[in-house]
């Protein structure tokens, strides 16, 4: 049971894009396609062998529109399975790096961008991602905290609030085009471990030297450390005329997303945690432990390490797996929150599950408050126009029903009071040396989901998009 004083909210459901009796297009087409070929069959003179053509076609209509694939439906599946056939006899499914060609230094070579991101240095120091095909300047920081757990009641009701102002500071205006958090498990070359034995000048040949050597080389591969990195991405066409008052160009874009930065420093702060922003080397760094988590034990000098060397070496995408480099992907989408009151730390029985490698990762795209405000208002007008529909034609009002209206009025209400507004996509990505491993891990997240009160839906014939998206601190979305 939750505490009563403990400091909780409730998510809406997600957004079902219905137009009639939460119906979608697509369905309503196929259910007047199906409606119509029945009709032509009985009204006109048509043979038996075309008659019963026109009812499998109309039966076909109403699977497709009504039934359900892989946790999809099935007009979605279908466009996703042909689209991953098209892209299997094109070749496109794979990747590897051309080693021998002539390369550009800061470029990144990621599969699936063209090559068109670069990481560049500002004035300051730190690493940008300029990514000109969304026209968007990307920069990450490395958060650092106390345990969230370990604190009072008081401190974390004061940090979720702090938490709560930087979202909604994201929300004022248009010049932040996304913002991502994600938190990962790194394989650990207990580096550290070593180092003191070494500065200790422990003797393996003694019973206590054995034993602490032989402990070190059991849990060296097994050791992870956990990494959180902030990013945000601004919005290179809604700041033009800063950029062009600092000096246009991308050192113009630079300065102002260095005083966005400055901001967000300050907003972490007041949330209880230290925010350091990547150099160009760190950022290389975190995409190549993403493809390749042994990186963390083969890159010598992590800092030194250029953009053009961060991607990966090969990519092989599967219908619901991923192979980069030295690991085995599968990336899945949370599709639905916790449907009741959760609170700061529902999230811990996924977080904090030992012994898996896995990326989480949360997208958050802002809306402006009077786009916000023109939604809410035609939501309001859907629900209106649904519930009178029903009305119409009879049908029942179910407690779903009655929560979907709540939700939307919630909505307008927070709206009004001045709150901001976002749009979120949780990812998670299990990763694994083989793919018996991976169904391994895969199965026990699944099973902290249901702890978390989620609801996981494995991605299928996108997982090199999920990955990019999930997996590298850039605010691609999906």
């Amino acid at each position: 049971m939750t505490n009563p004083d403990m400091l909780s909210t409730r998510f809406p459901r997600p957004e079902q894009h219905a137009v009639l009796l939460g119906l979608r297009p697509v369905q309503i087409a196929l259910l007047l396609t199906a409606i119509g070929v029945v009709t032509l069959s009985f009204i006109t003179q048509m043979s038996a062998a075309a008659r019963f053509g026109g009812l499998l076609t109309a039966s076909a209509s109403v699977g497709v529109a009504f039934g359900r694939a892989e946790e999809l439906p099935v007009y979605r599946w279908l466009v996703l399975r042909l689209v991953h056939r098209w892209r299997s006899l094109r070749g496109q499914q794979s990747y590897r790096a051309r080693v021998l060609e002539p390369r550009q230094h800061g470029r990144l070579q990621l599969p699936g961008e063209s090559g068109t991101m670069r990481v560049l240095t500002t004035a300051s120091g730190f690493g940008v991602v300029h990514d000109p095909r969304r026209r968007r300047l990307i920069a990450v920081a490395r958060i650092e905290g106390p345990a969230h757990l370990l604190q009072n009641a008081d401190e974390q009701d004061r940090r979720v609030a702090a938490y709560g102002q930087l979202i909604a500071g994201l929300c004022q205006g248009n010049r932040i085009a996304r913002a991502q958090i994600l938190e990962r498990t790194l394989p650990d070359p207990a580096d550290e471990l070593g180092q003191w034995a070494r500065t200790r000048k422990l003797d393996p040949r003694t019973p206590a030297g054995a034993i602490y050597t032989d402990l070190l080389a059991q849990a060296a591969p097994t050791a992870a450390k956990h990494e959180t990195l902030f990013s945000f991405a601004v919005n290179l066409d809604a700041v033009s005329r800063e950029v062009r008052k600092h000096g246009g160009g991308l050192i113009g874009a630079a300065a102002v997303l260095e005083s966005e930065a400055r901001a967000f420093q300050t907003s972490l702060a007041a949330a209880g945690v230290a925010g350091a922003w990547l150099a160009a080397g760190d950022i290389a760094f975190s995409l190549r432990t993403a493809f390749d988590p042994t990186a963390t034990r083969t890159v010598p000098n992590p800092q030194a390490l250029d953009a053009v060397d961060a991607g990966p070496l090969a990519v092989d995408a599967a219908w619901d797996r991923l192979r980069t480099d030295s690991s085995l992907h599968r990336v899945y989408v949370i599709t639905e929150w916790p449907r009741i009151r959760a609170t700061p730390s529902f999230l811990s029985p996924l977080l904090l599950k030992p012994g898996i490698r896995r990326t989480f990762t949360l997208v958050l795209e802002p809306i402006p408050m009077a786009k916000a405000l023109r939604d809410a208002r035609r939501h309001q007008v859907e629900r209106v126009s649904d519930r009178a529909t029903r009305s119409r034609i009879g049908q029942l009002e179910t407690e779903q029903d009655r929560q979907l209206d709540a939700d939307v009025a919630q909505r307008e209400r927070d709206l009004a009071a001045g709150h901001g507004d976002v749009r979120w996509l949780g990812l998670l990505v299990v990763s694994a040396d083989s793919e018996e491993a991976l169904d391994d891990a895969c199965m026990e997240i699944e099973i902290a989901a249901t702890q978390a009160l989620l609801d996981l839906r494995r991605l299928v014939g996108q997982q090199l998009e999920g990955f990019i998206a999930a997996a590298l601190p850039l605010g691609v979305g999906l």
